[in-house]
């Protein structure tokens, strides 16, 4: 097992800043989960007030598709956003 390499530290490095990376797109993710999240506590308002059945069921189902389509964004490698080269 060799030791710590600084010449090979480097070359890794310059080979890693010229390939650049792939990140998740956290904007849209972030969005998706406040959405889902004002949807479920907007559901659980209109579950705990007098409101008409078809108002909670908008809610609880706009809740399920949002939090549906953040999971996707999030785990979908075809989403995944290259970040700039330096």
């Amino acid at each position: 097992m060799s030791g710590f390499d600084p010449e090979r530290l480097a070359t890794w490095a310059a080979e890693t800043r010229r390939i650049g990376f792939e990140r998740r797109n956290w904007r849209v993710v972030r969005r998706l989960g406040g959405v889902t999240v004002g949807l479920l506590a907007g559901g659980l308002a209109a579950d705990l007030t007098d409101t008409p059945p078809a108002v909670k069921l908008g809610c609880w189902t706009g809740a399920a598709l949002s939090g549906a389509a953040m999971l996707v964004w999030m785990y979908d490698r075809r989403r995944f956003v290259r970040t700039p080269k330096l």
